[in-house]
């Protein structure tokens, strides 16, 4: 947990947008806290289990998608500290894999949160949002590049696409 810790709080990223999604990391005094509902009950008992969609004994939330809530939490029984994602409230975890290491989730959400230059989720989209499809090609090759994972980065900058197009088509 220490290697957790010491990596959250030098990365110094707490909360990144794109768009109308966002990232909400735990700080080292959140940290306890972010694990109430996956691996302890708000009563403090032990949530986790050994069986196939288990939540595993290992699993570390460091994070959580604002839009939905789903957790992306570090495999601690792996060296390299992996971070997943799975959705919640499917009745069984299904992780997927989104950064190599908790080091490179963390560089891609600075990368992220330097480029995008957001504050805050936005309903729709503003002036200041990124619509440049070069930009958004280079960013998504960008957050692959830095977290060693594809499959979610490149649905991300997909999915902020579509709620670019999705906002011109409604005016």
């Amino acid at each position: 947990m220490q290697d957790i810790v010491k990596l959250l709080n030098c990365a110094g990223v707490t909360q990144v947008w794109f768009g109308s999604r966002g990232f909400d990391v735990a700080t080292e005094s959140e940290l306890e806290d972010m694990q109430l509902g996956y691996s302890r009950h708000p009563d403090g008992s032990d949530l986790t289990g050994t069986g196939e969609g288990d939540w595993q004994p290992g699993w570390v939330v460091v994070a959580r998608e604002t839009q939905l809530g789903d957790p992306f939490f570090v495999d601690t029984t792996q060296p390299q500290l992996p971070v997943y994602t799975a959705m919640h409230g499917m009745g069984r975890w299904s992780a997927d894999e989104v950064a190599t290491s908790l080091e490179a989730f963390l560089n891609t959400l600075s990368y992220l949160k330097a480029t995008a230059n957001q504050a805050d989720s936005l309903l729709g989209p503003i002036d200041s949002c990124i619509r440049d499809s070069e930009l958004l090609a280079t960013m998504s090759k960008k957050m692959v590049a830095l977290s060693g994972e594809c499959y979610y980065w490149e649905e991300l900058v997909d999915g902020y696409q579509e709620w670019l197009d999705s906002d011109d088509e409604d005016w």
